[in-house]
């Protein structure tokens, strides 16, 4: 949705009443010291750090949300255009996008070493396994905010996917291979049913998620590496557990030439524009994923065209450079559009803004993190930001 532009000295001052901002200015980027504990922001900080080094960035201060429903409120008056990282409900929901924080845990470095490992045990198409693949858990604790109804009907449609999802495996187990990684039973040595349907907040108030489950039945299967997702034709992508919004798990299907295989969802990320049903992925629901499969399975050269055309969506639009580039110019069409270039890029007006407005007393310049910051980094302040 359209942003309705004000003064650029009156969009700089709504960017900074936002709980979360960020600074980019010189090269260097700023945040207060607090946005550095929420679980994602890290991500995006080194995201960001490492698109300076890569490609540079244009100086520009903006809002960031990192929630799974994605931007709200941003377009309401007197409010900054906020960056997400998905918009749940579609492109029309307010904001700009920004890619998800889970490349690698925002290191690019990483992100190119996942790659190499993925082709060194490559898997020719036609020897892998015919099942469409997926393992994920269930969310089973109530959404801060809503009541434990709302969190299991209204709210749920992450696990509402991956209930019919578990359900269809059972139907077609020749055609689907879905299963729950969550352990109820890790801790209680009593426990039988290690992913129950429903999941446990959900008892009383859900049966099955109309699936055709059994209530109580155990939907569990093994944890595997990312070694296992390369050897099926069809990989599953559904929508995240907590919110029914973006998974982080679609990051690293589109880099295997398997079919990515999309539930139906409204959520969009940045690059979604580029994906077309049946040539680079294809969209599937409760009823049609087994029948898909089994079409696919008929027509071996269309499946394996689809799945070389979803690795061009990681090669345009994932790599390092890719993820940096799509910074760089989301940054300059922001600044543009907000004409905020009128401050920031000039040396004076930047630094008169910079004193009556930012608390720096507050702030951290983000610098290079090691691997130990990157593991911990909300214990590990020091080791990547800087008073």
């Amino acid at each position: 949705r359209a942003h309705r532009a004000a003064t650029p000295l009156l969009e700089l001052q709504r960017a900074l009443e936002h709980e979360g901002w960020v600074l980019v200015y010189e090269g260097r980027i700023y945040v207060k010291e607090d946005f550095c504990l929420h679980t994602k922001h890290p991500g995006h900080l080194f995201m960001m750090k490492e698109a300076v080094d890569l490609v540079g960035l244009p100086n520009a201060l903006y809002a960031f949300s990192a929630s799974t429903a994605g931007p709200r409120g941003c377009s309401e008056l007197q409010k900054p255009l906020i960056f997400g990282i998905n918009k749940q409900v579609g492109y029309e929901q307010c904001g700009a996008l920004m890619p998800n924080t889970y490349f690698g845990g925002g290191n690019m470095s990483s992100w190119v070493s996942d790659s190499a490992k993925a082709a060194v045990d490559w898997v020719p198409f036609q020897n892998r396994s015919a099942t469409a693949f997926y393992r994920g858990t269930l969310n089973k604790h109530s959404m801060p905010g809503w009541n434990d109804h709302k969190s299991c009907t209204e709210f749920a449609y992450g696990n509402y996917a991956r209930i019919h999802a578990f359900a269809a495996a059972r139907r077609a187990p020749d055609r689907v291979d879905a299963a729950c990684t969550s352990d109820d039973c890790k801790h209680d040595v009593t426990c039988t049913v290690r992913c129950p349907v429903p999941p446990p907040s959900c008892v009383g108030l859900v049966e099955d998620f109309n699936s055709g489950l059994r209530v109580g039945e155990d939907v569990a299967g093994e944890t595997v590496g990312l070694d296992t997702f390369r050897r099926h034709k069809y990989l599953l992508n559904l929508p995240g557990g907590k919110s029914g919004s973006y998974s982080k798990n679609i990051n690293h299907l589109w880099r295997t030439e398997a079919v990515v295989l999309q539930w139906v969802a409204p959520f969009v990320e940045w690059y979604f524009p580029a994906m077309r049903d049946f040539e680079n992925h294809v969209v599937v629901a409760q009823h049609s994923i087994e029948t898909i499969v089994a079409a696919l399975e008929q027509h071996p050269e269309t499946a394996e065209a689809i799945g070389r055309a979803g690795r061009d969506i990681h090669d345009v639009f994932l790599c390092p450079r890719c993820i940096a580039g799509y910074i760089k110019t989301v940054l300059e069409e922001f600044r543009a559009h907000l004409n905020i270039s009128t401050i920031l890029d000039d040396p004076e007006k930047a630094s008169a803004f910079f004193r009556e407005h930012l608390p720096c007393n507050r702030m951290v310049e983000v610098v290079a993190p090691t691997g130990k910051a990157r593991n911990n980094p909300d214990k590990n302040l020091d080791l990547w930001t800087r008073k």
